[in-house]
Parts: C-alpha cells; sequence; structure tokens
C-alpha cells in the first residue's frame, strides 16, 4: 500500500516535469506519458525505502494503536525479537526489489532516456547534442546516440554519426576518422562513407573512403553503459565497465559509489524501516493513522535525503564508498537495534 501511495505521487510529478519537454522536436504529451511509464520499475526501486519505514509504521503502528504490541510483548516476545521478525518480512520484498534493480531498472531506464532523447533532439546537429564519449586506450570514440544503438545485444548495431580520435604518445591527435555510420560486427566496427584526416609534418592530408575496418574492444554494451549514469547501472554492468578500463586508478570515484550503493541497498532498506519502531513502542500507543503517517513519511523522507546527500558529498569530495553508502545505514541499524535490546533489558 506504501509502495502504491508514494508510486502515484511520483509518476504524476515525473509527468507534470516530462511536460514542459513537449514541443521539443518530436515530443508530444504520448512521448511524455511513455517515458514516464519506462521509469516505472526505477521509482519503485527508489522510493522503496521510504515505503518500507511508512509499511512499517502504518502496519505495526495499528497493533501499537489497539495494545496488540503489549499483548505480544507479555506473551513473551520481545522487542527485540520483533524487530527481527519485521527484519524477515522485509527481506521477503527485498528479493523481488532487488532483482528488479539488476535485471529491470536498467534496460528500462536506459530505453526511456533513449526514447527522450531521440524525440527531443531529432534534427539537431552534433554541435548541440555531443554524444557518447569513450576512451580506449589512443583512441577517443565518439557517436550520436540513437535509439538503436541501445536495443537488445544485437552484434550487427549500427550508431550514426561516429568520430574516431587516435592519439599518439604525446596525447596529440594524429589522424581524424569521421563515418556517416558505424555497424558492429564481432570484434569490429565497420565504417561507412567516412572521410579521413591525417595530421603529418608536412601539413593536413584528406582521404575519402567508401568502407574501413577498425578493430576495438569498445563494444556496444560499453557504450550503453557510458551513455548511462553509474547509479542507474547494474552490478553487472559497473564491474564491466571497470574491467574495461585500462588505467584503473583514473576509473571516476561516482562508479566505485554506484557499485557500493547496490550491494548497501538492502541494508538503507532495513536501516530505514526499522528507524520507526522506537515510536511504535511508545510516542504511538495512543495515535491515530495519520500521525503514524505522517512520522513515518517525515522518517523516510529525511532518511532518503540523507543518503543522497552523503552520495553526493562522497562523488564530490571523493570519500571512500564505504563511508557514505555501508557505514551511514549500519550506524542507524546499530542504534535501533542497541536501543530495543536496552529496552528489552528493563
Amino acid at each position: 500500500m506504501a509502495i502504491i501511495m508514494f508510486l502515484t505521487l511520483d509518476i504524476l510529478i515525473g509527468f507534470i516535469q516530462q511536460i514542459n519537454a513537449v514541443g521539443k522536436g518530436d515530443f508530444t504529451i504520448g512521448s511524455a506519458l511513455f517515458y514516464t511509464m519506462l521509469t516505472i520499475p526505477n521509482r519503485v526501486f527508489d522510493n522503496f525505502p521510504v515505503s518500507s519505514v511508512v509499511g512499517v509504521m502504518i502496519g505495526l503502528g495499528a497493533l501499537a494503536a489497539s495494545s496488540e504490541l503489549v499483548v505480544i510483548q507479555s506473551a513473551g516476545i520481545s522487542r527485540f525479537k520483533i524487530a527481527w521478525i519485521t527484519i524477515m518480512a522485509l527481506i521477503i520484498w527485498l528479493v523481488p526489489i532487488s532483482l528488479m534493480g539488476e535485471f529491470i531498472v536498467p534496460p528500462a531506464k536506459l530505453m526511456a532516456e533513449s526514447f527522450r532523447s531521440t524525440k527531443i533532439n531529432k534534427n539537431i546537429g552534433l554541435g548541440i547534442n555531443s554524444g557518447v564519449w569513450i576512451r580506449d586506450g589512443n583512441i577517443i570514440f565518439n557517436a550520436v546516440p540513437i535509439g538503436g544503438a541501445y536495443d537488445a545485444p544485437n552484434k550487427n548495431i549500427v550508431m550514426n554519426d561516429v568520430t574516431v580520435y587516435e592519439l599518439d604518445d604525446k596525447l596529440q591527435v594524429i589522424k581524424v576518422s569521421k563515418a556517416e555510420k558505424a555497424v558492429h560486427k564481432g570484434e569490429n566496427w565497420e565504417l561507412s562513407n567516412l572521410e579521413v584526416t591525417q595530421f603529418v609534418e608536412s601539413g593536413v592530408s584528406t582521404q575519402l573512403l567508401e568502407k574501413q575496418s577498425w578493430p576495438s574492444r569498445i563494444e556496444p554494451e560499453i557504450l550503453s553503459i557510458v551513455h548511462s549514469r553509474p547509479k542507474y547501472l547494474s552490478i553487472r554492468d559497473i564491474i564491466k565497465y571497470k574491467n574495461f578500463q585500462v588505467d584503473k586508478e583514473n576509473i571516476p570515484i561516482k562508479y566505485d559509489i554506484a557499485l557500493w550503493s547496490k550491494f548497501s541497498y538492502p541494508l538503507l532498506v532495513i536501516a530505514t524501516a526499522l528507524t520507526g519502531l522506537p515510536f511504535l513502542f511508545g510516542l504511538l500507543r495512543s495515535g491515530g493513522f495519520g500521525q503514524r503517517l505522517l512520522i513515518g513519511v517525515m522518517l523516510g523522507i529525511v532518511l532518503y535525503l540523507v543518503n543522497r546527500t552523503l552520495i553526493n558529498v562522497g562523488e564530490v569530495f571523493h570519500v571512500h564508498p564505504m563511508a557514505v553508502t555501508f557505514l551511514p545505514s549500519a550506524v542507524i541499524l546499530f542504534l535501533v537495534l542497541s536501543y530495543l535490546r536496552i529496552q528489552k533489558k528493563k
């Protein structure tokens, strides 16, 4: 019930935000609706920590209001044990939500962003839409992001307006190849209708070629990963990107933080949900549904904002990923369980 409540509100707000883009390129009301629908899995995944604390406040709060929690404790079930029962119930929900975050959210979000970009940027030149950039050793690859370039893994996927920059050991540009399109076949890219410009000592030479085969480690999946924000990637995609990079030390820290955020997600959900338990055993015994709902929403939103703020701080100031992902949730969970254990001894 809590998930549906937050999801409905979030979808409405998201749709209203997309209305502002209607009229740009081929982006219509229908496009805004379709884009919003594609982002539903991501919204469920993002809202689940907040939904969990609201669900706990509403569910257990109903028992607290009717003194049923007191009866349960009188039967020998401690507050600490009630917390563990709550955790077990959360884990049942976490299994499908986590699987959705790994296998459904990334492709759905990527499809949504590619669809929106294609609709809005139609007929806009490369100067405005700079496309995807990725470096492989002394090669820099640039292509305009199109919806077809990021579909299901197709070995013969096509990219438009491709530019390949070749650098020397001093990172100076020595060759630029501009192709009308590039088709990925096996371990090679086949460039078509290309203009090759070479910078030599005597000047600049230009050559027009109909086709050219270019071997590269850059695969369509890597381009999809680079095109997405790290927080929308799956664990598998982040690890694949890290393995692709030759210079491990220069990988942006946002990829490490995104990876640790995925691993710490279950802990974040559990810690967020249990923050409401201390209220349930005291302040809310005589409170109504509205009071429980309000406190649950406030707790969830505050903890969600704190989590997002810490992640942003980590990216800006290069804080260790564990310090901004695992540690805050672990501290909150430790404090809540410690409080319940102390109350158990009283």
